[in-house]
């Protein structure tokens, strides 16, 4: 099946399409770019097809492009973090230098920045607002109701988080707009 696909090149492509489609997750240039550069780096890439988002492994020579969510690719990079975090601490732990030690710390103080990007962008996803949900049912199961305020609280931390990591203008926008409803 040969499609028409625009590939996502740039952080600057990515940005424009999730505003151009008033996508839910709001993200800025250093966030789209550490989205790309994890992708590229697992032989990712991204294009559009139709304004829906799209991916192909780019390691594959026949492979084809196939519909992918912000949403999915959020939760790839943040996954792909984590493990990388965790290598860097297990080479810390037992470097065969200082200098290996060092390039290992270098490596996780780079990791842990982008962490606390792709914390404000994952508190963006279907996948944080579905954990959310899901623990104020357990509340509810649990105590019959949820105590006066703490649903507040809970979105309520979802959104400072977002506004912390410079990623929730857009947010902000879609929550007045949803009041306003």
């Amino acid at each position: 099946m040969e499609m028409d696909a625009l590939e996502i090149k740039t952080p600057g492509e990515l940005v424009m399409w999730l505003a151009m489609t008033e996508s839910e997750i709001s993200m800025n240039q250093n966030g789209a770019e550490i989205i790309l550069d994890y992708l590229h780096e697992h032989e990712f890439s991204l294009a559009v097809h139709k304004q829906e988002l799209m991916v192909r492994n780019t390691a594959e020579a026949f492979s084809e492009y196939q519909p992918y969510s912000i949403d999915h690719a959020i939760h790839d990079v943040c996954e792909w973090n984590l493990e990388l975090i965790g290598n860097m601490e297990d080479g810390m732990k037992n470097p065969g230098s200082q200098e290996e030690y060092l390039r290992f710390s270098e490596a996780h103080d780079i990791l842990k920045e982008q962490e606390k990007v792709l914390d404000g962008l994952w508190r963006q996803t279907k996948y944080e607002q579905l954990a959310k949900d899901i623990a104020l049912q357990v509340i509810v199961d649990t105590l019959g109701k949820v105590p006066e305020g703490l649903e507040e609280k809970i979105q309520a931390y979802g959104i400072k988080e977002a506004d912390r990591m410079g990623n929730g203008r857009q947010a902000d926008g879609r929550r007045e707009q949803e009041r306003m409803r």
